[in-house]
Formats: structure tokens, sequence, C-alpha cells
């Protein structure tokens, strides 16, 4: 049977877009306690913010002009601030729990935000629950918990409580977009104004507290730490968006499992964090629950 050069030759870049958004998704968590460790929270986030919306941005503009910017209604544009004022508070939380939590023991837990969605999205939209779907998530809880309890115990437990606001906020925003939003939104417009908005926010809560003297002691690893961490996110969203088309992400989707994979990789590369038996296989757990999830046999 002949096959088509061209037809291989798009089928290997689709992989690999996917491939790529996986992997640059993956690497976010460990920039940001690269920065978190070596500069104040408040400050790390607005600057994280306000990176990503420039990268966003350039995006939009890349994807089709930067008029659509403005195409949006006033009622979007309230709900897409709402957005912004949730995901501003998922970032400075994250950089927070991050600043003494390790990557391996504070992503697990926030990775409880999809179940979140998944969960309230069955008695808000009517998302299908089956029996499969519940067997799944007890999975990943379980693929949690192993996780959890093989790394070591750390002396300060906020980095729990604000991996929760962080959870909590992520969830409720991933809920209002598909709610108020919709699900056929422009995505490139949505990740752009939620960080320009979260941005704001952010900025203004660091100058009510005078944090922006802080930036003068920021280190050379913390000001690349966000800016990786920005370009990295950013990174994802343009490798999904220019793999979507080359065909439908949605058979594609398996390959977004793998997020995990690679979270608990740059954490070991970078940060240089233990990861036992147990917790390689609690990830695994976690991945064969989302698969499952995702493929809802």
């Amino acid at each position: 049977m002949d096959l088509d050069p061209l037809a291989i030759r798009n089928l290997l870049i689709w992989v690999a877009l996917a491939l790529a958004g996986t992997i640059l998704l993956g690497g976010v968590p460990s920039w940001i306690r690269s920065t978190a460790k070596r500069a104040d929270p408040s400050a790390a986030a607005a600057v994280f913010a306000l990176l990503l919306a420039l990268c966003c941005a350039g995006l939009v503009y890349v994807s089709g002009g930067l008029t659509r910017l403005l195409s949006l209604t006033t009622m979007q544009f309230v709900w897409i601030a709402v957005c912004g004022l949730l995901s501003a508070l998922a970032w400075l939380s994250l950089f927070t729990a991050l600043t003494g939590g390790k990557v391996s023991k504070v992503m697990p837990a926030y990775l409880i935000s999809s179940l979140i969605t998944l969960v309230v999205s069955h008695f808000l939209f009517g998302a299908p629950m089956g029996l499969w779907k519940i067997c799944c998530m007890i999975l990943i809880l379980l693929g949690i918990v192993f996780i959890e309890s093989s790394t070591p115990q750390i002396q300060s437990q906020l980095w729990f409580i604000y991996t929760l606001i962080a959870l909590l906020a992520t969830a409720g925003s991933q809920l209002l977009r598909r709610g108020m939003l919709g699900e056929a939104f422009d995505a490139q417009v949505f990740e752009f104004w939620r960080a320009a908005f979260a941005a704001v926010f952010l900025w203004v809560f660091v100058f009510l507290r005078k944090k922006q003297q802080t930036l003068t002691f920021f280190t050379p690893r913390a000001w690349f730490g966000v800016l990786f961490a920005a370009v990295f996110l950013a990174g994802s969203y343009a490798a999904t968006y220019f793999a979507s088309r080359h065909g439908d992400m949605s058979y594609l989707a398996p390959i977004g499992v793998l997020t995990s994979v690679f979270v608990m990789l740059f954490a070991r590369i970078f940060q240089k964090e233990k990861q036992p038996g147990a917790m390689v296989f609690g990830t695994l757990m976690v991945i064969l629950g989302q698969f499952g999830v995702l493929m809802g046999l």
C-alpha cells in the first residue's frame, strides 16, 4: 500500500506539536518553583502574568490578528475578568505553595482541581458520569495518595492550604468559562484577556503591599525561572493551537495525559527531587485514571 509522504509528514508534525505542548506544560511547575524559592511570591506571580499576557498577545497576532481581542461583548469581558481574578488567586497561591513545597508534593494535590471540575460539570452541565468514570476518578485519587505518602513531610503545612486555594480557584475558573463563555469560545483570545486581567489584579495587590520594591532583589535565576514559566505555558498554548490546524485534537488528547510524567521528570532533573518507587507507581495510577476518564469507556 502506497503512503502519501505529505500525509505522513503532516501526521508527524501533528503528533510532535501535541507532544511538545505536553512537555512544555509539564515544565511550568519546576520553573515556578525556581522563581518562588528566590523571590517574593506576589511579585513573581505578577511578573509571570504580565509575561504570559504578552506571549498570548503574540499568539493571537500570529493566529489571526489582534483585532479579535476587541470583538467581544461587555458581558464576555466581565466573565473573562472574573476568570482572570480567579486565575490571579490560583497563580498567587501556586507561587506561594511552591515557595516551601516541592513540585512533586504540590502538583499532585493541585491535580484534584480536574476531578472537582468533572464532578461539578456533571451536576451543572449534565456531563456524563457513569460507573467507569467514577472508578477512574477513584484510581486518580489513590494515585495521588500514593504520591503524597511517598514524599517526605514538610515542616510547614501551609503549602497545602495554598494548594487547596489554587485548585479551587482553578476549578472555578474552568467551570465559569464553560458555563458563561462556552467551549467554542476563541481560546487564544480567552487566554490573553485572562492573563491580562490577572496581571492587573496581581500588580494592584503587589503595589498595595509595597512589594514592587522586592523586584530589585530578584536573582538572575528568579528572572529566568519566571520568564521560562510564562514562555513554557504560552508555548503549550501555541503548540496545541498549531497542532489543531493539522487535525482534530481529540484524537491526540491521550498525549496530554503524559503531562504528569513530565512534571515529575522536570522536578527530578531541575529541582533534584527524589522520586521513590511508590511515587512512580502513584503517577502511573494517575495516568491510567486520566486515560480512562478521557476515553470514557
